[in-house]
């Protein structure tokens, strides 16, 4: 039953909502990559990178909106091409990562662009994303689908944004533990080969869905 909203139907929020909270609470890649930028680059580091994720994911969450989703899933040679590139970014991640661990927290900061930057390619190298969107959010049309466009604009922005909450606090937390070890080199050095680790087992993974 339509919530008496011309373009959107809000009768559809409460099973919507359920639904993102659940995502939002198993453990994916976007929490991974988080997780390993609070440890490594702090709060400030961690804000940046969330805001970049959510940057990153608004575009898939547009085209699917638009219903272009279907055109990435007809061409898996261009979704392989921008997969095997944002593999090779996290593997230069975790190189670099690795390489500047234990520096002094002077030395080993990261400007804040390529922070926002780092979380927004990494996000836009995954084009399956949209293909998740594209079986996702249409559950979710209600009295729309004959017009979907708003009612898909408006199921991606809360999920953006809950994401966008979520992923705040799991990396504030993460740099909160950064924080206090951040004078105690070995501990420090510990926790940013661990994120060094993390980005090089996401770097793993995109590349096996790239040649699977």
């Amino acid at each position: 039953m339509s919530s008496g909203y011309e373009w959107v139907d809000l009768s559809v929020l409460p099973a919507f909502l359920a639904a993102v909270v659940i995502l939002l609470l198993a453990p994916g890649p976007d929490m991974a990559f988080i997780v390993a930028t609070g440890l490594r680059d702090g709060r400030k580091g961690a804000t940046r990178a969330a805001f970049g994720i959510t940057a990153g994911v608004s575009v898939y969450v547009v085209l699917t909106a638009l219903g272009l989703g279907m055109f990435l899933a007809a061409a898996p040679g261009v979704v392989g091409a921008i997969q095997l590139g944002g593999a090779v970014y996290l593997a230069y991640l975790a190189w670099a990562s690795w390489r500047s661990s234990g520096s002094e927290p002077a030395a080993s900061a990261v400007p804040s662009a390529d922070v926002f930057r780092r979380g927004f390619v990494v996000n836009i190298a995954n084009p399956k994303i949209t293909l998740f969107f594209t079986a996702f959010l249409p559950q979710f049309l209600g009295d729309t689908k004959e017009n979907p466009v708003l009612q898909l604009l408006m199921l991606g922005l809360i999920l953006q944004l809950l994401g966008l909450l979520a992923d705040l606090a799991i990396g504030c937390a993460a740099g909160v533990i950064r924080d206090r070890v951040l004078h105690h080199t070995r501990v420090r050095m510990l926790l940013e080969r661990l994120a060094a680790g993390v980005y090089g087992a996401l770097a793993t993974v995109l590349l096996a869905d790239t040649v699977r």
